[in-house]
C-alpha cells in the first residue's frame, strides 16, 4: 500500500505542476491545497477520465494497483469519474455511459477557487459535494464551519460526510438535497460556488446571496462565470472569466442527445440541399461563438469532424455541412438557417471571444451579453 509520505510527495510534486503552468491564482491556494489529503476523497475504486480503444473509461483498483490509483488521484490535469450513470454502473470493470460524478482535474479545481477568491471567516455555499474534496479546500481558506454543502445524491454525499471527518473538517455541514433550490438556512452568503454545471442560474442561488456576494458557477456546458450580486438583491451580473466543462446539475440535463443515425439514412434523399453563405467554421475554432449558437439555437447537439452533423435534441430534424459549405438539411428545423443566423449575430456583435461575454440574471430570465452589460445581448431559454 502506498504510504502517507508517497502521498505528500506526489502532492508536493503536483503542486509545482500546477505552479509551473501557472494555474495557483493566490498563495493561500497552494497552501489548501497542500493540507488536504486528496487521497482520503478519492474512492478506492473509479475510473480514468480518458476511455479506451473500446470507448469505455478503465477502469482503476486502489486494492489491486494502489501505486497507479495514487497517480491517477494526483494527475494535475486530468479528472478522476467517481460514478457513472448515477452509481448504476457495475464496478469492477471499464464502463461506459453518461459521467455524474468526478474529483475534477486539479487544474479546474485551483482555477475556479481563484475566481472565487472567497476571504477567511465568510460563510458560503458549496452547490456540488461530490467526493467533498472542494469542501475541504474551502475550509482551509473560510473556516469549515462556514462552508455548507449541498449533494442530491445521497450516497455520494454519505461518502463526503465521511471522508471530511477523517480529514479533520468535521465542522464542514454537509446537507442532502437539489442544488438547484441552493440552501435557505444558512443564508445570506457571501460566496456561493457550484460545482455542477447551470444551464440557467438558478433565481434561489442569487436571493440566498448578500448583496455584493460572489457566485461562480460553470455554464452551459462550456464557460465559467462570475456573477456578483447587485445591491438591491434583484439581479446578479458578471463577465464569463474561463473556459471549464462540468457535469450538469441534475435537474438541469435535458433529454439525451437520440442517435438519429437511422433517420438520416431514412430522409437522407428527401433532404434539402443547399450552399452556405455563411461560414460556419467558427463555431469549431472560437467558443465564443460556439456559445452564443447554443444559446440561439437550444436543444440542439452538434458533432464536429470532416462532416459536421447537426440534430434536435427530439431527432426530429437534421442537418449537415462541409467546410467547402455545402451542406443538406432535414426536418420541421433548417438547422443550418438557425447555424448561420447564429454566427451572423456573432459576427455582429464584435466576434466576441468566450471571455468577451457575460451574463445577467433577473427573477424572470437570463441574459448573455458581449462586451459590457448594456452590450448586444440575447435570451437564454
Amino acid at each position: 500500500m502506498t504510504t502517507t509520505c508517497d502521498y505528500t510527495m506526489l502532492r508536493h510534486n503536483c503542486a509545482e505542476a500546477l505552479a509551473a503552468d501557472q494555474q495557483f491564482g493566490a498563495p493561500w491556494i497552494r497552501e489548501a491545497f497542500e493540507r488536504v489529503p486528496r487521497e482520503v476523497f478519492a474512492p478506492p475504486r473509479a475510473w480514468l477520465s480518458t476511455r479506451g480503444e473500446d470507448g469505455a473509461y478503465p477502469f482503476i483498483n486502489r486494492a489491486t494497483d494502489p501505486e497507479a490509483w495514487a497517480r491517477a488521484v494526483y494527475t494535475h490535469d486530468r479528472a478522476l469519474i467517481t460514478q457513472i450513470n448515477d452509481g448504476n454502473s457495475p464496478g469492477g470493470q471499464a464502463a461506459g455511459g453518461r459521467l455524474s460524478s468526478s474529483l475534477s482535474s486539479l487544474r479546474v479545481v485551483v482555477r475556479q477557487l481563484s475566481h472565487l477568491g472567497p476571504q477567511p471567516g465568510r460563510r458560503g455555499l458549496h452547490i456540488g459535494t461530490g467526493s467533498g474534496y472542494d469542501s475541504a479546500l474551502l475550509a482551509e481558506r473560510v473556516g469549515a464551519r462556514n462552508v455548507i454543502t449541498v449533494e442530491v445524491d445521497h450516497r455520494l454525499a454519505a461518502g463526503a460526510r465521511r471522508a471530511l471527518d477523517t480529514a479533520g473538517y468535521g465542522d464542514v455541514q454537509t446537507v442532502v438535497g437539489d442544488g438547484e433550490h441552493g440552501w435557505s438556512h444558512g443564508a445570506p452568503y457571501a460566496w456561493l460556488l457550484s460545482t455542477a454545471s447551470a444551464m440557467r442560474t438558478p433565481w434561489a442561488w442569487i436571493e440566498q446571496t448578500a448583496p455584493g456576494g460572489v457566485i461562480v458557477t460553470p455554464y452551459r456546458g462550456l464557460a465559467l462565470v462570475r456573477l456578483v450580486v447587485a445591491d438591491d438583491g434583484e439581479s446578479a451580473s458578471g463577465p464569463i472569466v474561463d473556459a471549464m466543462a462540468f457535469m450538469p446539475l441534475r435537474g438541469q440535463r435535458g433529454r439525451d442527445v437520440v442517435d438519429i443515425r437511422p433517420v438520416i439514412d431514412a430522409t437522407m434523399p428527401r433532404a434539402e440541399k443547399l450552399s452556405t453563405t455563411t461560414d460556419l467554421s467558427v463555431l469549431g475554432e472560437i467558443l465564443g461563438a460556439e456559445l452564443l449558437f447554443h444559446v440561439l439555437v437550444p436543444d440542439a447537439h452538434v458533432r464536429f469532424g470532416e462532416t459536421w452533423w447537426f440534430q434536435s435534441r427530439d431527432a426530429s430534424s437534421w442537418a449537415a455541412w462541409k467546410p467547402t459549405g455545402h451542406g443538406r438539411q432535414w426536418g420541421p428545423r433548417r438547422l443550418l438557417d438557425e447555424a448561420g443566423a447564429a454566427v451572423t449575430a456573432w459576427r455582429e456583435a464584435g466576434e466576441p471571444d468566450l471571455t468577451d461575454l457575460g451574463v445577467t440574471v433577473r427573477p424572470d430570465e437570463d441574459r448573455l451579453w458581449a462586451g459590457r452589460s448594456n452590450g448586444p445581448s440575447w435570451l437564454i431559454t
